[in-house]
């Protein structure tokens, strides 16, 4: 009877945990009695855009390690890169010999090859609104399912994003001021301040060794932060027109980006390292005064004073004078669109069928980064020595976070890819005393700056058999040939014919369509020429 009472208790207990919304009740792994989980190895590949030169410190140091090793009885190992291809080159390197990560970080296009390579597992039974209550806090069920590549199975993770967005170009304020130069309103303006940067020596060293313009092509794209792909008219890399799928990167005025960019380049105002420029490289000759204007997508951080590695705090360091600042250059109505979901996490299939245990801590583990606890542990450190927390509002403590985390790298990056730093989202205000009125004007200029909503109402999925990854990798090869080598955008309608049929485009857009018209109200759609 007394052991009956006890497990009574016990289960009474459990179910009063299990029922609280605490993100702490319900994010530790669950064991039978008194005892912990057996403990496991896991292995993560991890890729973010904001991580740039990072080494994560020794496990003395490393608290968030620490805690997830401590809290969930594992041994972790993070694989991690910034992204872009170097990090798919290595983690296709891994998946193709035979050892899958256990959970890894892909973008949207190469998760759409693996998991129709059946690298990937179905992960139905894993997430639910109940296993992951602080995931679905970022995501809704709704966006989940439509993002899913077939309905009813969930093979891939909607890695929380940041809805709004901070995509803007920067420009050297003080070389404007300097030259007597205006901020540019329009495609001329902005050719002739370039041009201006470029030989009229702004940073007074008397010689010309200072360029308009750099950008980061990683060594096979012609990249947005190029302005010539605005002002002929495409937002981003895909808008929503009419409730139409335009995919702004094939279209036929694509033509007239081509021979624009081509123009600045025989001009010689752009940086002549850009296409081979990976990130952050772009950054890294911005903050050495050698360019005047770069462009980023959704670091809101590069031009702040409240941040010690921002662009312009590593420039003042050169010049005391720099004075970076955003701007939108061109006489366009939409400047860029509101952020959609980009990098997915996965499961490998291997894991799921021999260590399905695996799965479930490694899931415990995302939803514990994503819930209270692991946020505010992942973004401003340990409470106590990095922030104060009163109620809602979370006080920075500025000399301790700088020394231990912003000037070691920011290595909490790492950790922080599964969440993007919006305390809001969990009812968490941020009081940081290093922002400052220039970087609140400067946030408040970026955000003002005119976007639509690009975010499709289905996952746009290619038919059967056909890898967007691989129509990508020939576009842009396309791209490259035309800039680089015909130096005209004269043979684009030609390299486009040859993408949208020997390499299936049209087909991928027909049924992009038809995805689109199957739930939108409207069902006037264009056909994809």
């Amino acid at each position: 009877m007394k052991k009956l009472v006890v497990l009574g208790l016990a289960t009474m207990f459990a179910l009063t945990a299990c029922s609280d919304n605490k993100a702490t009740t319900t994010e530790t792994p669950k064991a039978t009695g008194n005892a912990k989980p057996a403990k496991l190895s896991l292995n993560w590949s991890v890729m973010s855009g904001l991580m740039g030169n990072v080494t994560l410190p020794s496990a003395d140091k490393d608290f968030v390690k620490k805690a997830i090793e401590e809290k969930f009885n594992v041994d972790l190992k993070i694989d991690y890169m910034v992204t872009g291809k170097e990090y798919h080159d290595k983690l296709n390197a891994t998946l193709a010999g035979g050892s899958a990560p256990d959970l890894f970080i892909a973008g949207g296009a190469e998760s759409q090859k693996y998991i129709n390579d059946g690298i990937t597992a179905n992960l139905s039974t894993f997430i639910t609104k109940e296993t992951m209550p602080n995931y679905f806090k970022w995501v809704t069920k709704e966006e989940v399912d439509a993002y899913q590549l077939k309905q009813g199975e969930f093979t891939r993770g909607m890695v929380p994003f940041s809805r709004n967005t901070y995509a803007s170009w920067y420009i050297r304020q003080d070389w404007l001021d300097k030259l007597g130069l205006k901020s540019p309103k329009t495609y001329a303006d902005l050719t002739n301040v370039l041009t201006q940067f470029t030989k009229a020596d702004p940073d007074g060293n008397g010689k010309q060794d200072t360029y308009g313009f750099t950008a980061a092509g990683s060594g096979q794209n012609l990249p947005f932060d190029f302005p010539q792909w605005l002002n002929n008219g495409f937002v981003a890399d895909f808008m929503i027109v009419d409730n139409s799928y335009v995919d702004n990167r094939t279209d036929l005025k694509v033509q007239g980006v081509i021979d624009q960019v081509v123009e600045w380049n025989k001009a010689g105002i752009v940086d002549p390292d850009w296409f081979l420029n990976k990130p952050p490289a772009h950054f890294d000759k911005a903050s050495q005064s050698r360019v005047g204007m770069f462009f980023t997508a959704g670091d809101k951080t590069v031009a702040l004073d409240s941040v010690a590695t921002s662009v312009q705090n590593r420039t003042k360091a050169l010049d005391p004078k720099a004075n970076w600042q955003p701007i939108y250059p061109l006489d366009k109505p939409i400047m860029w669109k509101y952020n959609v979901p980009t990098d997915t996490f996965l499961i490998s299939e291997a894991t799921a069928d021999k260590s399905p245990d695996k799965v479930k801590r490694s899931l415990e583990i995302v939803n514990w980064l994503e819930g209270e606890e692991g946020f505010l542990l992942t973004h401003f450190g340990q409470e106590g020595k990095h922030y104060t927390k009163s109620g809602n509002k979370i006080t920075l403590n500025v000399a301790a976070f700088e020394a231990d985390v912003a000037k070691a790298g920011n290595w909490l990056n790492v950790y922080a890819a599964f969440t993007p730093e919006d305390p809001n989202v969990l009812g968490f205000e941020l009081i940081d005393s290093r922002v400052s009125e220039h970087d609140r004007a400067i946030l408040k200029t970026v955000e003002s700056f005119p976007k639509h909503n690009a975010l499709p109402p289905v996952s746009l999925v290619p038919p059967a058999g056909i890898n967007i990854g691989d129509f990508r990798k020939e576009m842009s090869k396309f791209h490259a040939k035309a800039v680089l080598e015909d130096k005209s955008g004269k043979n684009w309608p030609q390299y486009r014919e040859e993408l949208m049929t020997k390499f299936k485009g049209r087909e991928i857009f027909t049924e992009y369509t038809k995805q689109l018209n199957s739930v939108l109200k409207d069902k006037k759609l264009n056909d994809f020429k």
